[in-house]
């Protein structure tokens, strides 16, 4: 297993209500979020960074 740091931008019309679960479900496209932030906003997108588990495929 290794960690990798990712950096994703999401458009908040798609995002819905609670926007934590949404992210999280982005995020899992990646491996397994274990910290991730909001550290940007617009008015159509958000950027969230994250530290993500990242398993290595099974052979």
């Amino acid at each position: 297993m290794q960690t990798e740091f990712i950096r994703l931008t999401l458009p908040r019309h798609s995002l819905l209500l609670p926007f934590h679960d949404a992210v999280e479900q982005a995020l899992q496209a990646h491996g397994q979020p274990l910290r991730w932030a909001i550290t940007a906003t617009t008015t159509t997108d958000l950027t969230v960074e994250a530290i993500v588990l990242k398993t290595p495929p099974s052979l």
